[in-house]
């Protein structure tokens, strides 16, 4: 019991300092903090988080695992940059799990306050969408995916795609960004997001779902138009 208490503590501590790296990463790539290609100094990052270099390892490795970074001999981690076929791959990906959330949300759409917090998620992109810069519409644009991920009420999935879409939505950022008419941009993406809105009130799983998948191939053509150079 004694040694529970005492290697259990170290290693929850161990723990922690494991997830509050990954954290801090996944976060700065998907806030721009942290750009494809950049190093990541372990110096820096143990003084800046307090943690220790096994610790830190563990979670480069683990980040390595999910797609985050590369590590390579002599030159140590750093911001993993996407191929082409990288993103057509991850697009991939998000089309049928993105696309199963749909579902799942309007079969579960009559459930507790389900129906309410789709409808504020439309409201708010339609207000961002009026109102504010492209990295707020952005922002808001994942915070409506990540909506209807969380009205699926599956955890699993909704750990796959958040980790899919932290990894696509810098370059993503980029396609938006690259299109010069941005308020026509806007307006397709908006009405695209409405018709989905729309099947998953219906309790219509199958066009919902059906929806979600063509919006995100929309999505991907948009992204493959970007130039070589934002690719690896």
């Amino acid at each position: 019991m004694t040694e529970q208490v005492v290697t259990g503590g170290g290693r929850r501590g161990a723990s922690s300092a494991v997830e509050r790296v990954v954290a801090t990463v996944r976060e700065g790539v998907k806030t721009g903090r942290y750009v494809p290609g950049q190093r990541l100094v372990e110096a820096d990052l143990m003084r800046e988080l307090g943690v220790g270099r096994n610790a830190l390892r563990e979670a480069l490795s683990r980040l390595r695992s999910d797609g985050f970074v590369q590590i390579e001999a002599h030159r140590g981690a750093s911001i993993r940059r996407l191929t082409r076929e990288d993103v057509a791959q991850l697009y991939e990906l998000r089309e049928v799990l993105e696309g199963l959330a749909a579902r799942l949300a309007a079969q579960r759409i009559g459930e507790t306050d389900h129906r309410q917090r789709l409808v504020a998620a439309l409201e708010s992109m339609h207000e961002v969408a009026r109102t504010a810069e492209l990295p707020a519409y952005m922002d808001e644009n994942i915070r409506f995916h990540r909506t209807i991920v969380e009205l699926s009420a599956h955890p699993r999935l909704e750990e796959l795609v958040d980790q899919l879409q932290i990894q696509t939505f810098r370059i993503q950022f980029r396609s938006a960004a690259a299109n010069h008419d941005r308020t026509g941009m806007r307006e397709y993406s908006v009405t695209e997001h409405q018709s989905l809105a729309e099947a998953i009130l219906d309790g219509d799983g199958t066009r919902a779902e059906d929806l979600m998948r063509r919006h995100l191939r929309h999505t991907r053509s948009g992204i493959m138009q970007l130039p070589d150079g934002d690719f690896a």
